[in-house]
């Protein structure tokens, strides 16, 4: 199998440079500072225990390298930049804390030839080709929405069989990204309102996080995706056990002034009850603070 990763971000040095040091045939598209780092360093993957270097190939363009399977691990900051094409017939795996993402990569492309995927992992791309973890959960869930993908999503997950990295294969992955939107849409932009981490936002605005979370639940719910009946109360408990000091990387961007994820998150929850005549108050708010702020 043929992989190409499109994007060399914190993600995608990470994932790809796991592959890639487990023996898959791997192949970077990147530009400018980053493909030359690539080119004439090894990328760094460093974790509590130290650093792994891996050399890898890079090349400017997608269309410049084979592949049989893309996976799209750019970030996404404003509007979202997928490829024009894929290669021959590959097919692509969307990592982007996007619900809306999987349906536009499926609008493109054809639902035969995307596999939605979660990422779950505290990464911070300390430079091009450095990516660092936190040495907690580093995990990868993927699931099939059409039939023709099922055996290259058998092939992904035994490929990163071979790495640090946990890969589970979803019977309804499309409800597992919906999920995860419910905890880091919410924690980022609750987060970046009153930049405060964690532990202050699920105590002191415990409320506004919940009817947040409760938007997003019943967005999903109301395009069909199947959540359990807790799955708002999971959440919430999913909240409570991680770090008081926690910040999403969203959050982050957003109060150092920098390119961020807001509308790839919050304005993608909004856009996605549009489609069904739905108005989210709460997201709009948050969304229309942060906006201004930022200008």
């Amino acid at each position: 199998m043929k992989v190409v990763v499109f994007g060399a971000g914190a993600v995608g040095t990470w994932y790809g440079g796991w592959l890639k040091a487990s023996g898959a045939d791997v192949t970077f598209v990147a530009r400018g500072e980053t493909k030359h780092r690539l080119e004439t360093h090894p990328v760094e993957l460093r974790g509590p225990q130290g650093s792994t270097y891996v050399s890898v190939e890079v090349v400017e363009k997608l269309n410049d390298v084979a592949a049989d399977l893309v996976i799209f691990a750019t970030k996404t900051i404003g509007s979202v930049d997928l490829p024009p094409q894929l290669p021959g017939d590959a097919v692509i795996l969307t990592t982007q804390n996007s619900v809306e993402l999987p349906t536009l990569a499926v609008e493109k492309y054809g639902a035969d030839r995307v596999i939605p995927g979660v990422v779950r992992a505290f990464l911070h791309n300390v430079a091009p080709g450095i990516t660092e973890h936190d040495g907690n959960i580093q995990s990868l869930t993927i699931g099939s929405i059409h039939p023709a993908t099922a055996q290259i999503v058998e092939r992904i997950a035994a490929a990163f069989k071979a790495t640090p990295i946990t890969t589970t294969i979803a019977p309804d992955i499309m409800a597992d990204v919906w999920a995860k939107a419910m905890f880091v849409s919410p924690f980022g932009a609750l987060g970046a309102v009153f930049a405060k981490p964690l532990g202050i936002l699920r105590t002191r605005y415990r409320d506004s996080l919940r009817h947040l979370m409760e938007e997003v639940e019943r967005t999903a719910r109301a395009h069909g995706v199947e959540l359990p009946a807790t799955i708002v109360a999971d959440t919430l408990n999913f909240a409570d056990a991680q770090s008081p000091d926690a910040t999403s990387s969203m959050q982050r961007d957003i109060m150092a002034g920098k390119a961020n994820e807001l509308d790839a998150q919050v304005g993608a929850v909004i856009r996605m009850g549009r489609r069904l005549d739905m108005e989210l108050p709460a997201h709009r708010l948050v969304l229309d603070i942060l906006s201004t702020r930022i200008g």
